[in-house]
């Protein structure tokens, strides 16, 4: 039998992730990063599929791809704040400040094309 090591790869899908809208009927995909040796053998292609957001109501579609596909920064942010709050930040108040804003500016932009495939 084989085992996998865990690695962090193993553990969730790799940043940055994106939300590509496919036209006003069709679902909004959401892709993660390819790593660098992918990007070459598929140079045409979004990413890895991570979800398809469906249409509830054009408002809540595109809102909510925006969160999902802000995923992993609202991850680190949160991680960096909770570190800082407990003391056990390297980081600044200033640089977790940043990374709080990156994240939610990314949760609520809901992105716009892709590349086409």
């Amino acid at each position: 039998m084989k085992v996998l090591v865990k690695t962090k790869q193993a553990e969730k899908s790799p940043a940055p992730w994106r939300a590509v809208p496919c036209g006003d009927t069709k679902p909004i995909y959401i892709y993660s990063a390819y790593s660098e040796e992918e990007k070459e053998r598929f140079p045409y292609s979004n990413g890895r599929l991570i979800a398809a957001v469906f249409d509830l109501s054009s408002y809540s579609q595109k809102n909510n791809a925006a969160l999902m596909a802000a995923a992993p920064e609202l991850l680190e942010a949160s991680k960096a704040a909770l570190d800082f709050l407990k003391g056990n930040s390297v980081h600044s108040k200033e640089s977790i400040i940043q990374l709080l804003e990156k994240a939610k500016t990314s949760a609520e932009k809901p992105q716009k094309g892709g590349k086409e495939t």
